[in-house]
């Protein structure tokens, strides 16, 4: 199907915007809402200086958090960024991983002391008015199970916001295996029930109850990072029973970006085929599986050496990015090639490009 070309589009004042739109990153730094055919798109609000990690988005409120130059700034839609912890207001070396709750009150992230060996990071949650900022955890890495030169940062929170999923993450070339809740009542860190393996690509479901991703075994390579080598699954783990199921497996095709649909029933991801170490090929396409059958359903096809991304999964559309891998930057959330963001119907119909370049969605913005 050919899309139909980007519209010249209006720019809607974001006093003026009604109905659903996407919110997405364009060229890494500068929040754009748009409807979803393109042709309406809100000013841009810019975000300069981002760190290492995405923004987080909460649904509920459309409210961004995310680390710029050091601080911890909040966006709400339509407004400036609003810095509520200055760099100037703690004495860590860093923070790190923001993430806020569902219902846009409350931010996790870590603050970080001595990079590199004797790393110390603490766990903090704040008012996403820049309130009761709080010390949960003085040393989180006491609790990670793993050996090698590890760190924990937030990924998510409990549906009930008690609770902050961790996953570890470092500075070099090392392999975390499993993910950690920090109970905020206990100031306690426990491993969660999960395999024993790099748990890649995590999406947590829309009730936080699951959490789907892919493994696959590691292959060490001289003087290079690490290659990802056969089995490759994708699995979906109950994070109160540790049951976990694996829902595809392939000794010839890796599951990429898995996402879930708004009622938790089925699943979005890519598939790339594996021709052996440095082959450089096309995405297969996006395809979903309902996890109650199992059954599959192909709903793009890949072309050119292509990445397909899928972002959003609704009851009838998909949101998604095609564009080429860069090659020195592949797993930078922020370094894409060229690329489009899309949306398109389950059926295949109305498919829109959004932008020309490849914009990193954070979600949907339902008013």
């Amino acid at each position: 199907m050919i899309p139909s070309p980007i519209p010249a589009g209006s720019e809607i004042p974001w006093s003026d915007w009604a109905g659903p739109g996407i919110l997405y990153l364009q060229y890494g730094f500068r929040l754009v809402l748009s409807n979803f055919d393109g042709s309406q798109k809100s000013p841009y609000t810019p975000l300069l200086g981002l760190g290492d990690y995405l923004p987080s988005f909460s649904p509920e409120t459309g409210r961004v958090v995310a680390e710029s130059e050091g601080s911890l700034i909040v966006v709400d839609l339509g407004q400036q960024p609003e810095i509520i912890l200055n760099r100037n207001e703690y004495t860590a070396q860093a923070i790190e991983s923001p993430v806020i709750s569902s219902d846009g009150r409350k931010i996790a992230y870590s603050q970080v002391y001595n990079y590199g060996e004797g790393d110390l990071q603490e766990l903090w949650t704040i008012n996403s008015d820049g309130t009761e900022n709080t010390l949960v955890i003085d040393d989180t890495g006491q609790y990670i199970t793993e050996g090698g030169p590890f760190r924990l940062g937030p990924v998510a929170w409990s549906s009930d916001n008690s609770q902050v999923y961790m996953l570890t993450t470092s500075d070099m070339e090392a392999t975390p295996k499993g993910m950690y809740v920090a109970d905020l009542a206990t100031g306690t860190i426990e491993k969660v029930l999960t395999p024993p393996v790099t748990l890649w690509d995590v999406s947590f479901s829309p009730d936080r109850t699951r959490i789907a991703y892919q493994t696959f075994q590691w292959k060490p390579i001289q003087q290079a990072m690490p290659a990802h080598i056969p089995p490759f699954k994708l699995n979906v783990t109950d994070l109160t029973t540790g049951e976990t199921k694996t829902l595809l497996e392939s000794e010839t095709e890796q599951y990429f970006h898995p996402i879930w649909s708004p009622d938790g029933k089925r699943l979005a991801y890519s598939v790339r085929p594996y021709l052996g170490l440095g082959e450089i090929v096309a995405d297969t396409g996006i395809f979903t599986i309902d996890l109650a059958t199992g059954g599959v359903s192909q709903l793009l096809s890949g072309s050119e050496n292509k990445r397909l991304i899928p972002y959003l999964l609704s009851e009838d559309r998909l949101v998604f990015t095609e564009g080429y891998p860069n090659l020195y930057t592949e797993g930078d959330p922020f370094a894409g090639g060229s690329g489009t963001l899309y949306t398109i119907n389950l059926d295949g119909t109305e498919k829109y490009a959004i932008d020309l370049e490849e914009g990193i969605v954070l979600g949907v913005v339902d008013n």
